[in-house]
């Protein structure tokens, strides 16, 4: 029927004690040209009823609010574990306030004033990670993957993870089924991560493949370049260092909260 693939409407709550910021920030929001439903909030405890009453998928929280700040208001998202992406704002962040918002799981800062080009790189961001991808998870330890899928599932991007034991197995998931990221150890029986990625290329050219390794040098950095391996994970990882590197893969621009985990240890 007409209308069934029409998107759901992202519902966005501003908080800021200024109505020309919140004037600004909703007038970015429209100009993205997505279906967006704004809610106005001028003092934290006005921001924090409004987000007791109704689920907000995006929040721009003003740091400096009567009654309530921005911190504050960010520490009662947390409390109630909704997954309302936050970007908080002010003309200047301090140490000790940057470690709070860390913690209450805040994604970024904005320093005032900022511009309609970071409101639409954060709307970018925000259906990015949102967006569900395949992956595939390939190692020829089960232990291993059940590990490593634990991590990814920790990740704040969508990732729906298939596995696959070795590489002539991947090989055939990738004959079945169009995957956007390839997770796959390095050092593996029968076909090395190496040898898959240059395999995989042939099947499928759109996936991203990501290499797993305690081992980590400038010659396996260019071999793994060479087949068309887009990161190199250093084992142990983390979900930061998963989120990172999916960043750069999907040109994202990373917040100020988040890590920076290089590509390749050359890069």
């Amino acid at each position: 029927m007409q209308g069934e693939n029409k998107k759901t409407p992202i519902k966005v709550i501003i908080a800021d004690d200024s109505s020309t910021v919140c004037k600004f920030i909703a007038r970015g929001l429209h100009e993205t040209g997505r279906d967006v439903e704004i809610s106005i909030a001028h003092d934290g405890h006005d921001a924090v009823r409004k987000l007791s009453m109704e689920t907000f998928d995006l929040a721009f929280l003003d740091i400096n609010m009567p009654q309530l700040n921005g911190i504050e208001v960010m520490a009662a998202i947390h409390v109630t574990g909704a997954r309302t992406f936050a970007v908080s704002m002010s003309d200047k962040l301090s140490e000790a306030s940057e470690k709070k918002l860390r913690s209450f799981g805040a994604y970024d800062f904005l320093t005032k004033p900022f511009k309609n080009a970071q409101i639409r790189q954060i709307i970018e961001t925000y259906e990015a990670i949102h967006r569900s991808y395949d992956v595939l998870l390939v190692d020829d330890s089960s232990t291993v993957r059940r590990l490593v899928e634990k991590i990814l599932k920790k990740s704040i991007f969508d990732l729906r993870i298939d596995h696959a034991e070795d590489g002539p197995s991947a090989i055939e998931a990738v004959k079945k089924k169009d995957y956007r990221i390839i997770f796959t150890d390095f050092n593996m029986p029968n076909m090395s991560g190496i040898e898959l990625a240059e395999r995989l290329a042939a099947y499928q050219g759109d996936a991203d493949v990501i290499l797993m390794s305690t081992e980590m040098s400038d010659d396996l950095d260019q071999a793994a370049q060479r087949v068309g391996a887009r990161a190199f994970l250093r084992k142990p990882f983390y979900p930061a260092d998963v989120d990172s590197i999916l960043h750069h893969l999907f040109r994202l621009r990373h917040s100020r909260f988040s890590k920076h985990v290089r590509m390749f240890a050359m890069t």
